[in-house]
């Protein structure tokens, strides 16, 4: 399964890049609390610690712009993803190794690959005190379908033929081929639940600033200036006793300078933060006031990648392709441009997309076979071989990105080494963002660099985003039937180690055709200040009530 639409990923700036959230993997049947995949993390090696007590009221780094909307489906990007899981919550619920654990619905099951089912529990409440019913869930996720409303999750629901109550407190999804990943997206905002009557008599107005939304998370939005700060209050009749936030508020403030980010979180104007540009980790690293958090390898779900954007032009031979990727130095830029909180990276779907499979070993494996050292001889030849010495292409960045900037100056000076003239180009913020929408953009562009991520991992919907007809980051036309047919069987399997061996095949033929570059993987960058501290050293805090978990030592 894969998007239809992408969406804008802000990472060190606005225009960074678009991205997707997409299905994931999910077992057959799952109930309680304590459901989920087994991780190959250790929960203590993905949160910052453990809160044992509540904390007033707290600032947090919002991201680089304020959210678009307050409506969970409108925009899926860092600042409203970072944000909303905190006020909306999903069916599920996440967990910082991914796994998906009771919320609103208290338990589940996937009886056949073309069914799944959710109980409600009847303990769930809107902020309003209005019960959570099953029309509110079937009302919530069929938003998702409606053209009118514009969901930015609206793909991960093109297989749905079906949502509806079964039962007084049961829905049921019914799809029209087999899938067994969809379940993932009931654990992000694709799953997010708002209260029916709410939203029908808000109408067109649902989610601004002056209607806003009607949720059952443990916060809600008590103001939002659009612009500088956004105040979260605690829900004081939050339905589920055993998730009752520990802070009382949280200021999100917005920050597009990274010396600026930097100053307030040493200062303590900002108590904590994710998301963080590179640039901020050696003075963050020294401050006195709180710890910067970096997490290990695999510890998002982010990828940055150069996108061939035509098939047809100075990209058109993969042995140029190969050979430019052959010439990359991953681990240089890894360790200067990222100071070391970013790793090589030898497929677009790394190890942040399966660290937490049970089917990690079969994963790992294949991953291994990909990793290289830079080898300039070797790609010199495939230069020559395909007869593109001296030859030229163009390769678009981001322009306000000091990171993408620099990685673009690598990989000019790759292609010099190996006889080929890689023009590249800045592009202001708009300009950038079309390339994204418009092919038309793109038609002056043999390549652009993109920061890419999902909400949780899933290396088939990752790869089927980009390299089958239907994906919605296919810019370049690429198709394969067999990798078509691999990642479609991966998402009707439900053995995981079937899965896995299915995606890794496709990925072993997406390694030598490259229809996009890997590059590096970011690593997880959360700074806390000394008085406060659980917030998550993964990706799961997109989407996710993180903000319950977060308090005093």
């Amino acid at each position: 399964m894969s998007r239809n639409a992408t969406r804008r990923a802000g990472g060190v700036s606005g225009a960074m890049a678009l991205c997707l959230a997409l299905s994931a993997c999910g077992g057959a049947s799952h109930a309680g609390s304590g459901a989920g995949a087994k991780s190959n993390f250790s929960l203590a090696d993905l949160t910052t610690g453990t809160a044992h007590g509540a904390v007033g009221d707290l600032t947090w780094y919002g991201d680089y712009r304020a959210p678009y909307s307050e409506d969970p489906l409108k925009t899926a990007d860092y600042p409203e993803e970072t944000i909303l899981g905190n006020v909306c919550e999903p069916l599920l619920r996440t967990a910082a190794d991914y796994s998906l654990h009771a919320g609103i619905a208290q338990s589940w099951s996937q009886p056949d690959a073309l069914h799944l089912v959710f109980d409600l529990d009847p303990k769930a409440t809107f902020s309003d005190g209005h019960p959570v019913t099953p029309a509110d869930v079937v009302y919530s996720l069929l938003r998702n379908t409606d053209p009118n409303e514009a969901s930015n999750f609206a793909d991960s629901y093109m297989y749905v033929k079906t949502i509806t109550a079964t039962g007084p407190k049961q829905v049921t999804v019914t799809f029209n081929r087999p899938d067994y990943t969809f379940v993932q997206n009931m654990g992000i905002l694709a799953g997010a639940i708002v209260e029916k009557s709410f939203a029908e008599k808000a109408g067109q107005s649902f989610g601004s600033a002056q209607a806003g939304v009607m949720c059952s998370g443990p916060y809600t939005i008590a103001s939002f200036d659009g612009t500088n700060t956004m105040v979260l209050k605690a829900n004081q009749d939050y339905w589920d006793k055993t998730q009752q936030p520990l802070a009382k508020s949280i200021t999100f403030r917005f920050l597009s300078d990274p010396s600026a980010i930097s100053n307030a979180l040493s200062s303590g104007t900002l108590d904590g933060a994710f998301d963080l540009p590179p640039s901020v980790v050696p003075a963050l690293s020294k401050s006195s006031t709180g710890k910067l958090y970096i997490g290990g390898q695999g510890s998002t779900t982010q990828n940055i990648d150069l996108i061939i954007s035509s098939l047809t032009g100075g990209f058109s031979d993969a042995r140029v392709r190969q050979a430019l990727s052959d010439a990359i130095d991953r681990s240089g830029i890894a360790k200067s441009i990222f100071d070391g909180a970013a790793d090589p990276l030898y497929a677009v779907a790394g190890p942040g997309f399966w660290q937490t499979s049970s089917a990690k070993p079969v994963y790992q494996a294949a991953y291994q076979n990909l990793a290289q050292s830079p080898d300039i001889a070797a790609a010199t030849k495939l230069v020559q071989q395909a007869g593109a010495t001296g030859k030229s292409v163009s390769i678009a960045y981001a322009a306000d990105s000091p990171m993408t900037a620099q990685i673009a100056q690598v990989i000019q000076q790759a292609g010099d080494q190996i006889g080929l003239k890689v023009k590249i180009v800045g592009l202001p913020d708009q300009q950038y963002g079309s390339l994204f929408t418009d092919p038309k953009a793109r038609a002056g562009y043999d390549g652009f660099l993109t920061i890419n991520y999902l909400e949780f991992p899933d290396a088939a919907d990752m790869y089927a985003s980009y390299a089958t007809p239907a994906g919605s980051q296919n810019f370049n036309g690429y198709n394969d039937a067999t990798v078509t047919a691999d990642l479609a069987a991966a998402v009707a399997t439900q053995d995981q180690a079937k899965r896995a061996a299915l995606v890794t095949a496709a990925q072993t033929i997406l390694a030598t055709s490259l229809p996009w570059i890997p590059i590096v993987a970011p690593r997880a960058l959360v700074y806390e200040n000394k008085s406060v501290t659980g917030a998550p050293l993964s990706f799961s805090y997109m989407d996710s009530a993180w903000a319950a978990s977060v308090g005093a030592p």
